[in-house]
């Protein structure tokens, strides 16, 4: 579902005090945006910490104000601001060393007496322990090396069909290679490949750029924001898909011109829907 923070400024008087950063409280114009559901999630800002500068990761509130301009991720880290953000740094960082020596350098202190996890967070935790215990995040290094040859397999096999002339069969194997390549780099990306972030990364650039013609280092970027803050209006960049297709009628609004005829089409064209 598409999901945005509420606008204090947009809401009914009786709305604006459930208002805050991580809050999910909509304004009733992203109503019917996916559904018809009303059902508000909770709010996650956690009001006994500074929302301006800590959160909390793995049961302590840190204070990150002198290292989100040092974040190696980039400005991402302020998305968490003002929450609890233990599962956006397991899920970031989970082989990370590094993030965890600097996670200790940081002013931290214990949380407030009587702070609980919200329950969708705690269930996806217990989730993500148990698939760790049951191994499922131990890297296959022969599955690697079999899906590496097999798009390298699959280009080739392209490529010389295409080369005997055999253009249109040639070009269906080459494409289906490039989707499976960008399948193997999205798991090189979140660094899942080989369990070396180093390696993983270097991976994930070469079959993107080769296989894929686009940058790795754009693609890690934009994925990343798109993880910390999936499907939320004016964060998340895969919703940013202007002028191609608006996923929102917020988005759709912004056409000019040429554009709006355009998008009249984007149901039949991109959805299989009426106009």
């Amino acid at each position: 579902a598409v999901r945005r923070s509420a606008s204090k400024d947009a809401m009914p008087l009786a709305a604006k005090d459930a208002a805050s950063a991580h809050s999910s409280v909509l304004d009733p114009k992203y109503h019917g945006a996916t559904n018809k559901s009303r059902t508000d999630a909770a709010d996650l800002t956690v009001s006994s910490i500074d929302t301006s500068k800590e959160m909390i990761i793995r049961g302590r509130v840190y204070d990150v104000s002198d290292f989100i301009k040092r974040h190696p991720g980039g400005s991402i880290i302020k998305l968490s601001l003002g929450s609890d953000a233990t599962d956006a740094y397991n899920n970031f960082h989970i082989r990370s060393k590094k993030a965890d020596k600097m996670l200790r350098a940081l002013p931290s202190r214990p949380v407030a007496d009587g702070f609980a996890r919200d329950a969708l967070s705690a269930d996806f935790e217990a989730l993500r322990a148990q698939l760790e215990a049951e191994g499922y995040f131990e890297p296959n290094l022969w599955h690697v090396a079999y899906r590496v040859a097999e798009v390298v397999a699959m280009y080739w096999a392209g490529i010389r069909l295409i080369w005997a002339g055999y253009w249109f069969l040639g070009a269906i194997v080459a494409g289906i290679a490039q989707g499976r390549c960008g399948w193997l780099q999205h798991e090189g990306g979140h660094y899942s490949l080989t369990g070396n972030i180093k390696l993983d990364r270097h991976m994930q650039m070469i079959i993107y750029g080769l296989g894929c013609g686009m940058s790795g280092c754009y693609w890690r970027n934009q994925h990343n924001k798109h993880h910390a803050t999936p499907q939320k209006l004016g964060a998340d960049p895969d919703l940013q898909t202007m002028p191609l297709v608006a996923f929102h009628g917020l988005i759709g609004a912004k056409a000019r011109g040429a554009g709006k005829s355009w998008l009249a089409w984007q149901a039949p064209l991109f959805f299989g829907g009426g106009i």
